[in-house]
């Protein structure tokens, strides 16, 4: 019996210690944090109250919308909705490009008799819907994220230039219309008040458009270039990048480039929107590809039918 009123004497005063330097822990650390505390306000308070003066405080992030559109380029999407509306949700576009001519190009084409080409008829209308859903606003340091897709349908009013060759000259018969579809992702930054810079990836048929901005990257050149089934072997995927610069508060300016993940002759399409600042819709591109350049001409119009 005396053994176990000595186990349960030494197990009460293990408790009692036990407790008794818990106590005085909780109050250790009690007092710790309200000196903490106490001390963190009073930084608070110096730093906000300086010779009697209140010294500015940081304000939130804050994105104050356009007053032009800013969710697409030219042809390129951009994260925003409608003028820049931050906030969760779903907007849908209209865009109309008109690529009239080119203005002036030059080749290296072995197969080519003229090396150099100008003011000559394109006539490509390209309408588009275009419809995205803001999947991630943009903060003080993240930019802003969305997920669409685009729908556009192409036509030709004109017919494209004959391909002249030292043997033979051939007339370019590719279709009138035709239809393209695509998904696509854009990330979006305004890293000042005044410029926003874009870039995105797609997927789907945004390639094939740009092959009908010339004769010399028809199905029937490729061919001629020694590509078989060209129309195969165009890529499916495209990155593009950018930047809108708010020049004046309704004329920015804005640039664009597209270029394919690979592809007969690697095409890369660059707009450029400069005639906002003449209050008109004229802009100019530059196509690029292996064995030529050129300059074109085009009008460009989007809508947003909402947000708006």
């Amino acid at each position: 019996m005396k053994f176990f009123r000595d186990i349960a004497f030494i197990s009460f005063i293990a408790i009692f210690e036990y407790s008794f330097a818990q106590e005085a822990s909780s109050q250790t650390i009690n007092s710790a944090l309200s000196t903490a505390t106490i001390t963190q306000i009073n930084q608070e308070i110096s730093t906000k109250s300086i010779n009697g003066t209140n010294s500015p405080i940081k304000k939130e992030f804050e994105f104050n919308p356009s007053k032009v559109n800013i969710s697409g380029i030219v042809l390129s999407p951009t994260a925003y909705r409608g003028k820049g509306v931050n906030s969760i949700g779903t907007a849908l576009d209209f865009n109309a490009a008109y690529y009239i001519g080119r203005l002036y190009g030059k080749n290296s084409l072995s197969w080519t008799t003229e090396k150099k080409n100008y003011l000559d008829r394109i006539g490509v209308w390209l309408l588009e819907a275009d419809g995205k859903m803001l999947i991630q606003t943009e903060g003080e340091y993240r930019p802003a994220m969305a997920a669409g897709v685009k729908g556009i349908f192409k036509f030709r009013d004109a017919p494209q230039p004959t391909l002249n060759s030292p043997s033979v000259s051939v007339k370019v018969d590719d279709k009138n219309t035709n239809t393209y579809a695509a998904a696509y992702l854009s990330i979006t930054k305004r890293i000042h008040p005044k410029f926003f810079v874009n870039v995105g990836y797609t997927d789907g048929d945004m390639p094939k458009v740009i092959y009908q901005m010339s004769e010399f990257l028809s199905e029937s050149a490729l061919k001629l270039e020694g590509y078989t089934n060209p129309r195969q072997k165009i890529a499916n995927t495209a990155f593009y990048g950018g930047f809108i610069w708010m020049l004046r508060e309704k004329n920015p300016i804005e640039l664009e480039i597209i270029a394919p993940e690979g592809g007969p002759l690697s095409p890369k399409l660059i707009n450029l929107q400069i005639g906002t600042l003449l209050k008109l819709n004229f802009q100019v591109s530059y196509l690029t590809y292996k064995g030529g350049w050129e300059y074109l001409g085009l009008f460009n119009f989007r809508y947003s039918y909402f947000p708006r």
